[in-house]
């Protein structure tokens, strides 16, 4: 197996505690786990998991919890030229079955308490490792992580990226944040999503970097880790970082840079991220296909303007658009939206299928889905193509009139969406949260900020949105009203 110069994420690892062999890696409520630690438990799985039959052609779900034996999971799985399929700590039977079945697991490692374990396996070095079904063909690239796709905008997908991609994206986010053994990184975002996967559980520990794993469940209980643990960069969302605003109790006293991911940053959460936390703010912009686009380091929030450039290595094009959201009055004509398509070495191979992978989503370049325009700053997002909303012919972006709703200081989260109209096709609707939020007020701010076509039609509050394990609010999500406008 090689990462495309010869080196495995194990070998690194040794290279880091060689270094640093007593450095803390992970910090979580399972215990503190130094980069010696790190490497005898991955060397342990990689002999285990050899003599349980473990190779080339297997695809081996690891469930993300705790994150280091998660890590050492994925190390032996990587260093044995097998395909690590990274599981949710929760998730129902249902969902695992699904899982099972679309990234056809031969094997499953999970701790020994984990609930979903079925039937009868064998308790392998530490972990209950089960072999679901005989290997299969062996994918292109040997090596690689297999990682579901989110499904918010179509079904979902298992995207493929050889162990080349994965140490390509450890490298950039080790420059562009210069990750080292003086940055302290809290983790609230899921291990098994791409963000916290590429971020938190390889990039990290490869920089000698600590991780102090926690939840994004109590806001207030995260503030006080971030100050009892020095931490220097927090990963974030953008409804996780609202919540801390809403949490904080007085003005804190270190700086923090807040790295936020999973969908733009509005400009009110922007702006409570430098004004309530007194941090820094810097965005990942990605799709679980790509890994990450562009990383823009933490700055202050009046100099967060855009997404950053594109990483070295990454190409992106804005393919012109036949359809898509109308530019706004005043826009230049060289910043004019375009269908973002990405030329990456972080990206994946392919879709992973039972008996195949298709390549041909990243044969001439993966689109993402997402319009874009290019500014002296970098890449801004504006949109995306399968959200529109036509409105009398208008095509309005949704995430262009969310991001006005959440400048209202007492919305929580929305959704914006497209109604029936027997006159225009569609109107806007835009529900919102929480239940008793001023809908009239709200109506009033949109008419100053939006032009006619942007302006919703309804205004719905609830109490609740659903929302996907990295806070991004699900579209197409039945709405139960409780006050309609």
């Amino acid at each position: 197996m090689s990462g495309g110069n010869g080196d495995t994420p194990l070998e690194l690892l040794r290279e880091t505690a060689a270094r640093s062999p007593q450095a803390v890696l992970f910090v979580e409520e399972a215990g503190n786990t130094t980069a010696q630690d790190l490497v005898d438990l991955a060397g342990t799985r990689l002999e285990a998991y050899r003599g349980a039959g473990i190779g080339p052609g297997c695809r081996v779900g690891a469930v993300a919890r705790p994150a280091a034996s998660f890590m050492a999971d994925v190390l032996a799985v990587l260093a044995l030229d097998a395909v690590v399929v990274p599981l949710p700590r929760q998730m129902s039977e249902w969902e695992r079955e699904r899982t099972e079945e679309l990234a056809a697991l031969t094997h499953l490692a999970a701790p020994l308490d984990w609930p979903l374990l079925p039937g009868a396996g064998s308790a392998v070095a530490g972990e209950r490792l089960i072999a679901r079904k005989p290997p299969g063909e062996v994918p292109p690239g040997g090596a690689a992580s297999a990682q579901l796709t989110s499904g918010t905008s179509g079904r979902t997908r298992v995207a493929l990226r050889p162990v080349s991609a994965l140490l390509a994206e450890a490298e950039s986010y080790r420059t562009t944040l210069d990750l080292g053994p003086d940055t302290v990184l809290a983790c609230p975002v899921p291990l098994h999503h791409a963000y916290g996967f590429g971020l938190a559980a390889l990039a990290a520990p490869l920089a000698g970097t600590t991780t102090v794993v926690t939840s994004a469940d109590r806001p207030g209980t995260l503030l006080r880790i971030l100050n009892e643990h020095d931490v220097t960069l927090a990963a974030a969302v953008p409804p996780l970082l609202r919540l801390l605003a809403e949490a904080t109790t007085g003005r804190p006293t270190r700086r923090i840079g807040y790295l936020s991911a999973g969908m733009p940053v509005d400009p009110r959460t922007a702006e409570l991220v430098g004004t309530v936390l007194g941090g820094w703010l810097g965005e990942v912009y990605g799709t679980t296909e790509t890994g990450p686009i562009c990383v823009r380091p933490p700055v202050s929030w009046q100099d967060a303007r855009s997404l950053g450039q594109p990483l070295g290595g990454v190409r992106v094009d804005l393919r012109p658009l036949e359809s898509g959201p109308q530019p706004s009055p005043g826009d230049a004509a060289d910043s004019r939206s375009g269908l973002v398509t990405v030329h990456s070495p972080t990206a994946m191979t392919g879709y992973l299928y039972p008996d195949r992978v298709d390549a041909a989503p990243v044969a001439n370049g993966f689109v993402t889905g997402d319009i874009g325009r290019m500014t002296p700053d970098g890449l801004v997002i504006v949109g995306r193509l399968a959200n529109c909303i036509n409105v009398g012919g208008a095509k309005v972006s949704p995430e262009e009139v969310e991001a006005v709703l959440l400048e209202f200081p007492t919305v929580r989260s929305c959704l914006v969406d497209g109604e029936p109209d027997e006159w225009r096709g569609q109107r806007i609707r835009a529900t919102v949260t929480p239940a008793d939020i001023d809908l009239s007020a709200l109506r009033a701010f949109c008419r100053q900020r939006l032009s006619g076509p942007k302006q919703p039609s309804r205004f719905v509050s609830v109490d609740n949105l659903d929302t996907t394990a990295t806070g991004k609010v699900i579209r197409g999500q039945a709405v139960t009203v409780s006050s309609p406008s």
